[in-house]
């Protein structure tokens, strides 16, 4: 995508997001701080860690996990278990919108939940993946890296996720805080 393309997409993502304070100087590195908060959050709002397959078939059933439909704007990459809390959905949608109109390509998504006894080895014990809060993007390069980092740099300056932008394999992991993301979204 041309830079100047980038640009104006990125002044657009600005413009949506209001005026957002400026991005404070953090990382995208991840804590063991920011586990035992995302997990503090699930557990204090009461999220369900579903163990087993059967159980995030009843919370689809239920309507407390909803189906990512991959469309024109992100797609699901070897994906086992494509479900989220509708929060995380609405996220990943309005995320993706962005992302097409900045990078003029679909944001990929390479996990959602995952039941806590298919965690893969390298897992926290503490991971809301169980939850449905979570989910893993696919690392792009050039400048729609550089756009995706920024993006969520300034989200979780608003307190609205914690991203970690991991090394193997190569992804950002997102926890998106359903209240304070739905605050958001209700006062633009």
């Amino acid at each position: 995508m041309p830079r100047r393309h980038l640009h104006i997409a990125a002044g657009l993502i600005g413009l949506a997001l209001g005026a957002a304070a400026p991005v404070r100087a953090q990382s995208l590195r991840g804590s063991h701080q920011s586990v035992r908060h995302a997990y503090s959050y699930a557990q204090h709002h009461d999220l369900d860690l579903y163990q087993t397959a059967a159980a995030v078939r009843r919370a689809v059933r239920d309507g407390a996990l909803v189906r990512l439909r991959p469309n024109g704007l992100y797609t699901l990459h070897r994906v086992a278990y494509p479900y989220v809390t509708p929060t995380t959905r609405t996220f990943v949608e309005r995320l993706a919108g962005e992302y097409h109109m900045a990078c003029g390509a679909p944001l990929a998504i390479t996990s959602a939940v995952r039941p806590t006894r298919r965690q893969p080895a390298n897992s926290s014990p503490l991971s809301v993946h169980p939850a449905g809060i979570a989910l893993d993007l696919h690392r792009p390069s050039g400048a729609c890296l550089a756009w995706l980092r920024h993006t969520l740099l300034t989200l979780e300056a608003e307190r609205l996720v914690d991203a970690t932008e991991e090394r193997h394999p190569a992804h950002f992991h997102v926890i998106v805080f359903a209240e304070p993301y739905r605050r958001y979204l209700a006062s633009r």
